[in-house]
């Protein structure tokens, strides 16, 4: 009886010992993420609430995320919004319904962080555009940043 309860453990050490660590996902600023996946632009959805605070005033939510091997951004973590409100909702549930496929340089789907800056409401002037988003710009991150928000497990 004893035999067989140490091949079950010493074949569930061989197994554990097998399986792949959860690989550090690799940080890229914004302009960099279509190196590694390509947005999928169909999949741009969002849950807008009716009547949300801030809704209806032009504004921007910067997000950070990261593309898992599957496509799918998790850890999504709004780092600013502006003007503060409900604009952050919007922003989380428009990450979580996108979808990317690797490039080709990326044909192991690795991980990558990264972030997007969402715009809302913007006026049909271009440079008025460029001075909202200005407003969300953030500074570069990497994974192992505090603000990044890593506290969440992958795929969450």
């Amino acid at each position: 009886m004893k035999l067989p309860i140490r091949m079950l453990c010493l074949s569930a050490l061989v197994f554990s010992a097998s399986a792949p660590a959860q690989q550090v996902p690799r940080s890229v600023t914004p302009e960099l993420l279509s190196k590694y996946w390509v947005l999928i632009a169909a999949t741009l959805e969002a849950d807008v609430p009716v009547g949300g605070f801030g809704m209806d005033q032009p504004g921007c939510a910067a997000v950070t995320f990261v593309v898992e091997k599957t496509g799918r951004p998790s850890n999504i973590k709004v780092q600013k919004v502006d003007p503060p409100g409900d604009l952050a909702q919007v922003a989380v549930s428009a990450t979580e319904s996108l979808e990317f496929e690797p490039t080709m340089s990326n044909a192991g789907r690795d991980r990558v962080f990264s972030s997007l800056i969402f715009p809302f409401n913007m006026p049909p002037d271009p440079e008025a555009r460029k001075a909202i988003m200005q407003r969300c710009v953030i500074k570069p991150m990497s994974w192992s940043d505090p603000a990044a928000g890593i506290a969440s497990s992958p795929g969450s």
